[in-house]
């Protein structure tokens, strides 16, 4: 089993509330469609959580199938009609398409060895995409509180993918004004966490200048990283 950072009940919370920021999590999804080899509709979401992201993708109409290891959620997520493993390794060697996952390896303590795990159940030249928060000189309370080992920096992050035999297919930031509107939280030390009003104004409202600002900054800076990657056969 991987190992993921305890804090179900904090992390769960903040997965029911983002659920509501809908243009955000488009948008998202989005990316993630742009390169991925979609002609089979076959999906592995990879720390599905409670499957907020693996329901848009279900409602486009691809076939998903999710990996959680938290009980709880697993439970929500085979609810919800979702077929769920709570343990990647139980799925069978080089028979993936394509894997995503959203908002994961920040809290895999090795994610090297993640990586190449998954590496090992994807099909020849199949594909994955990772969502991850960026920069480490953005860690603050908030990533404490939900159990974050790290944030990712664009080059180390594609150094470790290609040194686990992936080649970067596209690689971006995303959320230009979360950047700065985290580094603002991290300076003022705000301990607090996020509630459904915050989001959906950020949602409604300031994510649709960050979507704009992304077209000049994508190659510079953002609150997360999205790369692309497609399986290197041994």
């Amino acid at each position: 089993m991987l190992e993921i950072q305890d804090n179900d009940y904090k992390g769960t919370e903040i997965l029911k509330l983002m659920r509501y920021a809908k243009n955000y999590n488009n948008s998202v999804i989005g990316l993630a469609l742009l390169n991925l080899d979609i002609k089979s509709g076959n999906i592995i979401d990879f720390g599905a959580g409670i499957g907020t992201f693996s329901s848009i993708l279900k409602s486009a109409g691809f076939e998903v199938t999710c990996v959680e290891i938290d009980p709880k959620q697993v439970k929500m997520l085979e609810d919800n009609g979702f077929k769920t493993f709570n343990d990647i390794n139980l799925i069978e060697d080089n028979s993936i398409e394509n894997i995503v996952s959203f908002n994961v390896f920040e809290h895999i303590k090795n994610d090297v060895q993640t990586l190449k795990i998954i590496h090992k159940k994807l099909a020849n030249d199949g594909k994955l995409f990772i969502f991850v928060p960026a920069s480490q000189e953005l860690y603050s309370n908030f990533d404490k509180k939900l159990g974050h080992y790290r944030r990712y920096e664009m080059e180390g992050l594609q150094n470790l993918l290609k040194t686990c035999g992936y080649e970067i297919l596209s690689a971006q930031y995303f959320d230009s004004v979360g950047y700065i509107l985290a580094k603002i939280y991290k300076f003022l030390n705000i301990s607090g966490g996020i509630n459904l009003v915050q989001i959906q104004i950020f949602d409604k409202f300031i994510f649709n200048i960050s979507k704009l600002l992304d077209r000049i900054f994508r190659k510079h800076f953002g609150k997360n990283i999205a790369v692309t990657v497609r399986k290197i056969s041994s």
